[in-house]
Order: C-alpha cells, then sequence, then structure tokens
C-alpha cells in the first residue's frame, strides 16, 4: 500500500512513495530559505544508477550551487523538465510541481534512514 505520508533526509529533501519501488524526491521549504532563489537546476539521466549519497541532482542559487545527496540507490525513472525549464517552480511550488525526480529503487534497507515530518522538525 502506498502511503501519502512524507518523509524526509537529514539533508532538507523529501520523499514520497507514489507506488510501490518508486519515490518522488523535494527540497524543503526550510533548505529553499537557506538557498534563496534558484536560478538553475541539473538532473540526471533517466536510466541513470543513483547511490545513495551520490549527488543526484544540483541547485544553483543566487548564494551556491548545492549538489543534493540521494537518499538511496536506485535508478532515475523520471525527472520534472519543468524546474529544468522554469526553476524558480521550486521556490513557489516545492512541495507539489517543484519536485525534482524520481526513483525506483527495491533496496527497502535504505529507506530505514528517513525521517517523519516530527523528527525532521527537530532538526530545525
Amino acid at each position: 500500500m502506498v502511503s501519502d505520508e512524507i518523509k524526509y533526509t537529514t539533508d532538507h529533501l523529501w520523499v514520497k512513495q507514489i507506488q510501490t519501488g518508486l519515490f518522488r524526491i523535494g527540497v524543503t521549504y526550510d533548505y529553499l530559505d537557506r538557498l534563496a532563489a534558484i536560478r538553475l537546476v541539473e538532473l540526471p539521466k533517466v536510466g541513470s544508477a543513483i547511490s545513495s549519497g551520490d549527488s543526484m541532482a544540483v541547485l544553483e542559487s543566487s548564494k551556491a550551487a548545492i549538489e543534493l545527496p540521494a537518499p538511496f540507490s536506485g535508478i532515475v525513472k523520471k525527472i520534472n523538465a519543468d524546474v529544468v525549464a522554469d526553476p524558480g517552480l521550486i521556490n513557489r511550488l516545492p512541495m507539489t510541481d517543484g519536485w525534482l525526480l524520481e526513483i525506483g529503487t527495491n533496496q527497502p534497507e535504505g529507506l530505514a534512514n528517513l525521517l517523519s515530518e516530527e523528527d525532521y522538525q527537530k532538526l530545525l
């Protein structure tokens, strides 16, 4: 069963399971407050293998260019071309239309490190 619950990483990413073994990932509001306006988004190609902790995306803002680490290993199943064309979409709607990519995984052990919203809020 797919949950509507969003999980979080210590790297300020949100993760939502959209079907069994498929997860949508984006950046939290809290992290965007630190980055300012996103100007450029670099995402991997669909079909790329990603290892846990390796860079899965780059966001460039007026303050810095940040590499976002993958929360778990998997294969890029889909990227959000809308945020590549309009990076400001991440700032405007980070938890919905501003998602970054979808990763498919069959390694559920990597998901054990995800945080509940309550635990994530304690980190802030």
